[in-house]
């Protein structure tokens, strides 16, 4: 009479099983908390980056106005593309209308071509800063940093134009919508995605390796001078200096840095290189001590420099392993299309997209953990936050405290 679908077998009930969830949806699940994920750290990071660099004049240096590009563009990329690519992919269907088909993937595209164009301007800078300082001096500027981020836009917008006027709805198989690129043959499809995947992928990764080869070679060099230096000053002199009470202090000095004291009545190598008594003489003495204070700070400038190169090492391994996946199988896929989609499936596809997205949240997390000044930077920007509030809330209890608004917003600033 009720048909409750079950079965009997040998007197035994067999109450059927519950129905599964669809692989789809579980994986479909995965992926939204992903996107979210990512458009989280991606949207907060990389605006704490632009707040940062905007907000202290001491950062901004050459090198840190392309970071700030880099931190743009990755803004943009979270902003205006994450959002509709995660939509088409749970809808299986476009249905944002023509206008933004055209739009998202060209917007994509000069993203990624800002992105990667950024990173070869940073070491071909760098490369120029550190293997030849004295040629860069003329030309390493804000107004020519300026110049040459507003042409790496223009020829990513000016690249990347077949792409907004051949992209267009096309109709699926089951009546939806996608949208695709409409090229008149595969022939044209073919050569522009090769050419992509030379300007974006391959030329940037040549001019990286080679820039940041020779830069490494170049700090290996210092650092080997710097050895070389030491190894050859581990004898020890002995200087007699006479002091205001008429007695004598041995010092001895070792590496040319260390100074030991070894008898008493002693004064500080302040009054040992301001007296002109000295056996050495004053104008000696005070050489010694500005070479020795010069080689310390060239050795802290070195370190400093290979804790950027390091940093942007890592920012350069990032978005090569996140979009490298993406334009290979893009390549493949023109050449193979059942291959791939038999191989990795829709739900692969996505996933190398999404591999793509994540390189737009490494940034900011890569320049917190290898960078010191970023790092306070960021502290510095909270705690402007948290005495903005602060004082805000005394002011609403009397006017004295209207100075106490003032002088937190004027310590802000001056961070």
């Amino acid at each position: 009479m009720f048909d409750m679908n079950w079965t009997a077998s040998e007197s035994n009930w067999t109450v059927p099983e519950a129905p599964q969830t669809p692989p789809w949806y579980v994986t479909t699940k995965i992926q939204v908390t992903l996107y979210a994920i990512i458009f989280l750290l991606a949207v907060i990071g990389n605006a704490l980056i632009i707040l940062t660099l905007a907000q202290n004049r001491r950062m901004r240096t050459v090198t840190n106005l392309f970071l700030l590009n880099l931190a743009f563009s990755d803004l943009l990329l979270g902003v205006l593309c994450m959002p509709f690519t995660l939509t088409g992919y749970i809808l299986r269907d476009f249905v944002l209308g023509e206008a933004m088909c055209k739009l998202i993937p060209f917007l994509q595209a000069c993203l990624v071509a800002v992105s990667a164009w950024t990173l070869v301007a940073i070491s071909v800078e760098r490369y120029y800063a550190i293997c030849h300082p004295l040629r860069s001096l003329s030309w390493q500027t804000l107004s020519h940093a300026y110049k040459t981020i507003l042409s790496i836009w223009l020829c990513s917008f000016i690249c990347m134009l077949p792409i907004a006027f051949l992209s267009e709805l096309k109709p699926t198989i089951k009546g939806n919508r996608k949208c695709r690129e409409n090229w008149p043959t595969l022939e044209y499809e073919k050569a522009f995605t090769l050419l992509l995947d030379i300007g974006l992928m391959v030329s940037p990764l040549v001019v990286l390796a080679v820039t940041y080869s020779l830069i490494i070679r170049t700090l290996w060099q210092g650092i080997q001078t710097d050895r070389a230096s030491h190894s050859t000053g581990n004898s020890t002199v002995e200087i007699y200096v006479n002091l205001q009470m008429n007695s004598t202090s041995s010092w001895r000095i070792k590496n040319k840095t260390n100074i030991t004291r070894q008898q008493s009545n002693w004064t500080t190598l302040r009054n040992w290189s301001d007296e002109s008594n000295s056996p050495i003489g004053s104008n000696s003495s005070k050489s010694w001590v500005s070479g020795l204070r010069r080689t310390n700070a060239e050795r802290s400038l070195r370190n400093k420099k290979k804790r950027v190169i390091k940093m942007l090492c890592v920012v350069v391994l990032e978005f090569f392993v996140c979009w490298a996946p993406l334009y290979t199988v893009n390549t493949i896929v023109l050449f193979t299309d059942q291959y791939v989609y038999d191989t990795i499936g829709y739900t692969g596809i996505s996933l190398l997209q999404l591999l793509a997205y994540t390189s737009s949240c490494c940034n900011p997390i890569t320049y917190c953990f290898m960078n010191v000044g970023f790092r306070k930077s960021f502290l510095k920007l909270f705690s402007c936050v948290k005495r903005s509030r602060y004082s805000a809330n005394f002011r609403m209890e009397g006017s004295d405290c209207q100075v106490d608004l003032k002088y937190s917003n004027q310590r802000c600033s001056e961070n």
